[in-house]
């Protein structure tokens, strides 16, 4: 597997890197800012593009989007409800994506769920086929932009977002979802990583979507 994080932008969004290790094939999730990073460090892994995937289209995970593009010619895939609430196109490439859709890196499947709550279009993505993470033995992986954050949720009091829509995307979609477990790393928008079972366990907003 090919993983990297980089924290980019004025908000410290995380923009991550994925991949197979086998076939090269990565994809790009949120490169908001910091293009030029972002770019020698997919040339320093070897690793060839084959799109950005969007947890959404706030500016802190698309702003320099524009900028990246010019030198990778591959589709931007996100829910098109963010068009309808005023953000993007990005490209005569960009793909709409829906809950149940997957999206194939080399030997790899991510998966993609339909989250709404902190922008009507929220995309999470997961993984079953990572096994082990920095030596520990996990379930998968799940990349969840706003949605979720270690010990906390993301904003709703932005321009549509829904705090109780929120609620039920994080309870229905990753909490109570089967194809998912607590062994699960998640992998958000900013700060650092946590796992389902420990936000299970530790998050302030817990008795609100369990």
């Amino acid at each position: 597997m090919i993983f990297k994080k980089i924290v980019v932008g004025p908000l410290t969004t995380n923009c991550y890197i994925f991949g197979s290790s086998k076939t090269r094939e990565v994809v790009v999730i949120d490169p908001g800012f910091d293009i030029k990073e972002i770019t020698q460090t997919l040339e320093e892994l070897n690793a060839r593009p084959i799109a950005v995937l969007l947890t959404h289209a706030h500016f802190d995970h698309v702003m320099k989007l524009k900028k990246f593009l010019r030198s990778y010619d591959i589709p931007v895939m996100y829910d098109k409800k963010e068009i309808n609430s005023g953000f993007g196109p990005f490209s005569k490439k960009d793909k709409w994506l829906r809950e149940g859709d997957t999206i194939l890196v080399g030997e790899l499947t991510l998966y993609v769920l339909e989250t709404p709550g902190h922008s009507p279009g929220s995309l999470c993505y997961y993984c079953k086929d990572v096994k082990e993470y920095k030596g520990q033995q996990i379930d998968g992986i799940i990349f969840t932009g706003d949605l979720i954050f270690r010990r906390s949720i993301g904003r709703s009091d932005v321009p549509g977002g829904d705090q109780s829509v929120l609620f039920e995307s994080i309870k229905k979609k990753i909490m109570y979802n089967p194809n998912l477990s607590d062994n699960f790393i998640i992998f958000p928008g900013h700060m650092g990583r946590t796992s389902i079972g420990e936000e299970k366990e530790k998050n302030m907003f817990r008795q609100f979507f369990l």
